[in-house]
């Protein structure tokens, strides 16, 4: 694998340097910076890469007031953006270069506008101007290309503009920065992380640095991701970049590895060929606990993932939003035991997953030839085939998976595969 990352030539999906479709499965450590001193980043990173991650989400200038371990602060104390600190960033270089000898892409939230009153953009809870709009769109402007000069030699770099809200008064600030790191990095990918329920493209489809559209929901992940899927103005690579985390609940659903498998698999083939991210309370945070929630169950479950689609041509994935590959037993949309599902247009492969163990109904006339089937355990990589073996290209077949994985859950993977 080579950077810098490409836009696919049909805009579904990225590539490497040399063309190889790059499957995004991203952490997200949003403090790495912070918390970690070097060789902790780098035992983090090292540890990442091991378990099938190939991206990590951070945050350049954290949360308004953060300190690094050095107890170095990205600006001086007025936060003057036209005044950065050195060493503070000095100190992001070595990460980030650790990152890309390991071959892990960083996407970067350059200025986190916040939710809650925590981030840079827009007003605080008092009503006082933050300190990106107190700087003013000059100064945006020079601190974007400030940024894109310094990085733009590290090709393992995407950028994440905003950060958890949507734009609002400070919507031109945040566009003249992305505009400003783009024109200086021009082979950087780019994003916008907007609130919940809201993509990208929502607020940002008509700039033409806007190269990857970022997917956010804490719903059941298909209605939201199907939906930029289907954007053709223009395509791009959708990616769920947050959704869930384990062992969070700030949206009350909890965060099972149940629940992160179905967002992860659930994603993908709703169309987020761009990718997914998986993500930890106690990693994003990057906490005291940050080693052993590296051994979390959801985490570990995440190697499965990268091994089911390693192992097909997911790039060529589809998602199918009428009943026309699975005729029967999908289930409600929005709920939590739908059954998503996508297939190449070719008839090559198919991907179902079944969150709930019960019957389905496959049309195998979809396919281009007799078609071998397995069932893949996501909970611990096993798979085991079909007894029918391979199965002719024709009329509906019914799939009864079974009735418990390893984990002792109900959700399992129909894996479609058929010949010339």
């Amino acid at each position: 694998m080579k950077f810098p990352l490409r836009v696919s030539d049909n805009g579904r999906y990225l590539t490497d340097a040399e063309g190889k479709p790059f499957f995004y499965q991203a952490d997200t450590p949003w403090m790495l910076l912070f918390r970690l001193t070097l060789p902790e980043a780098e035992e983090y990173m090292a540890d990442r890469k091991a378990k099938g991650f190939s991206a990590l989400q951070i945050q350049m200038t954290g949360f308004l007031g953060m300190k690094n371990r050095a107890d170095q602060s990205p600006f001086d104390a007025d936060n003057d953006l036209s005044k950065p600190n050195e060493a503070f960033f000095a100190h992001a270089d070595k990460v980030i270069q650790k990152g890309a000898d390991l071959g892990l892409l960083f996407l970067i939230a350059p200025m986190w506008s916040g939710c809650c009153g925590e981030g840079w953009a827009g007003k605080d809870k008092e009503g006082n101007i933050k300190p990106l709009d107190a700087n003013g769109p000059e100064k945006a402007r020079r601190w974007g290309r400030w940024l894109g000069e310094r990085y733009r030699r590290h090709e393992n770099i995407a950028w994440l503009m905003g950060g958890d809200h949507n734009p609002g008064e400070s919507h031109e600030l945040i566009r003249q920065m992305a505009r400003s790191i783009h024109e200086a990095a021009p082979r950087h990918l780019m994003a916008v992380h907007n609130a919940p329920e809201h993509s990208s493209a929502d607020f940002y489809n008509d700039d033409p640095w806007l190269t990857v559209n970022a997917a956010y929901t804490y719903k059941e992940v298909f209605q939201h991701v199907f939906k930029e899927w289907r954007r053709s103005d223009p395509v791009r690579p959708v990616f769920l970049s947050e959704s869930g985390y384990e062992h969070e609940s700030n949206d009350g659903r909890g965060g099972t590895p149940f629940r992160l498998r179905r967002q992860a698999y659930g994603a993908i083939l709703s169309g987020a060929l761009g990718g997914h991210a998986y993500g930890n309370r106690e990693l994003w945070k990057v906490t005291d606990k940050w080693r052993e929630s590296l051994r979390d169950v959801g985490s570990n479950q995440m190697v499965f993932v990268r091994r089911l689609f390693d192992g097909c041509a997911w790039w060529k994935l589809e998602p199918e939003a009428a009943e026309e590959l699975v005729t029967r037993g999908r289930g409600e949309v929005g709920g939590d035991d739908y059954v998503t599902a996508a297939r190449a247009a070719d008839g090559s492969v198919a991907v179902v997953y079944i969150p709930g163990s019960r019957a389905i109904l496959i049309d195998l006339s979809r396919f281009r030839a007799p078609v071998e089937a397995h069932w893949f355990d996501p909970t611990d990589g096993g798979k085991q085939r079909v007894q029918a073996g391979v199965l002719p290209n024709k009329g509906n077949h019914e799939f009864s998976p079974p009735e418990k994985n390893a984990a002792g859950d109900s959700d399992w993977i129909l894996l479609l595969e058929s010949g010339t």
